[in-house]
């Protein structure tokens, strides 16, 4: 059947506002350009301007120099229009509530547009943009005012939509602040549940998420050749993403390329911290097209990878948690752990196995190992007691607040 007359089902995974970070940092302009140059080089930076319209009246318009600038970095004139809102003599929490109000808390300043990804400053200058824009000025701007913030990844937030034969997958992006011992997260997108499931992200994997949104717009917008060097620079700046590899499957799958989009597609499944939700996108994929071949060499090989992958275990072992089964689910970590070390929630897991079954010691390593890994809490304060979250909503890495609760018996 030939391709173009084949209903082809994209699957996006569209960082809409908004991953998995080793060791996440921060980048100043200089750093930045330094570590985009060593990830992504030369060749496959853009010979010519990339336009992508989005937002409302506005295009944006990727450069090979505007890759090498940071998406929150702000412009001199930028900085001066915000001189009056930082108030350096105030105290850190006083400075950002006090650059918060002033940013945001005019409902004529901004127009949220879901398809407005934007640098911080666009965003400021043309008073609109998504989570993704306002995120970008909300870090520029409050690391002008010397204050440590953090890009953070929702991974427990996920959105399907089906939209001229184009399913979309949607995750979320938001600010974390971090002063002192006190943490909050900026959602610029209100909701009325905790997040569980959030995962810090340095400043290079943030911009290769930025450049995947703005590719899978391109994507959308069959703009494919576009799309795909943008696909490309953001899986050299965030290869461990599984949204970026899936949209890199799609890429390939539309250009008939049958290997290259099984590869994309089974390195996602692999890294995906939510497995079978891949695997049914993908399965979806090849049915709709009706390539039954294809689609049988890819299940086996699919339930191969996800046996790889530490979040597969980690959820078994969650499951288990809550049938009070806490020796299965300790194997279960350790198999987990065994695959991959640095996933704080693994040991936020063993804490509470540890706290169920009475062994102090236990937990209080296991408290130590998450303190290693959840890398930007480097002041947090003594190992706290534990409390469990609602069932039906996992667990995170920092609760809201701990309360007691006995060992079972």
């Amino acid at each position: 059947m030939p391709m173009e007359r084949v209903i082809l089902i994209i699957i996006l995974a569209l960082s809409s506002s908004c991953a998995r970070a080793p060791v996440p940092v921060t980048y100043d302009g200089e750093a930045f350009r330094l570590a985009v140059e060593n990830r992504v080089g030369h060749s496959l930076l853009p010979k010519e301007p990339i336009i992508i319209s989005g937002g409302k009246g506005l295009d944006v318009t990727v450069t090979a120099e505007s890759i090498m600038t940071p998406p929150f970095q702000l412009s001199q004139d930028v900085r001066e229009a915000l001189r009056p809102c930082v108030n350096m003599a105030s105290t850190q929490w006083e400075r950002f509530d006090g650059l918060y109000d002033c940013l945001f808390c005019s409902s004529s300043r901004f127009s949220y547009i879901a398809d407005s990804t934007l640098s911080a400053d666009a965003c400021f200058q043309n008073h609109q943009g998504n989570c993704f824009a306002m995120t970008n000025l909300l870090i520029g701007a409050a690391r002008y005012a010397r204050l440590q913030v953090y890009y953070m990844l929702v991974e427990d937030i996920v959105g399907n939509k089906i939209e001229d034969n184009v399913v979309v997958h949607t995750n979320h992006i938001i600010t974390a602040v971090q002063i002192g011992q006190d943490r909050r997260m900026v959602d610029f997108i209100p909701n009325t549940r905790h997040y569980y499931y959030v995962t810090l992200l340095s400043d290079i994997e943030a911009a290769g998420l930025y450049y995947n949104n703005l590719a899978a717009q391109l994507l959308l917008q069959h703009q494919d050749k576009k799309a795909g060097i943008l696909f490309h620079i953001a899986e050299k700046l965030y290869p461990d993403s599984y949204q970026i590899q899936d949209n890199l499957g799609v890429l390939m799958l539309r250009k008939g390329n049958r290997l290259g989009a099984k590869r994309h597609f089974l390195k996602a499944l692999q890294l995906a911290r939510f497995p079978d939700l891949v695997m049914g996108n993908v399965m979806r994929v090849f049915e709709r097209r009706g390539d039954i071949e294809l689609l049988h060499m890819l299940r086996k090989d699919m339930q191969r990878v996800k046996q790889r992958n530490p979040y597969f275990y980690l959820s078994l072992a969650s499951r288990d948690y809550w049938r009070r089964d806490y020796q299965t689910a300790m194997k279960l970590c350790e198999t987990a752990r065994g695959i991959r070390e640095d996933i704080p929630e693994i040991y936020l897991l063993e804490f509470r196995i540890y706290a169920k079954l009475g062994l102090k010691k236990q937990q209080a390593k296991a408290y130590r190992k998450l303190l290693k890994y959840e890398h930007y809490d480097k002041e947090a304060p003594p190992m706290p007691k534990v409390v469990d979250p609602p069932k039906s909503s996992g667990w995170g890495i920092i609760p809201d607040k701990f309360v007691d609760t006995k060992p079972d018996k």
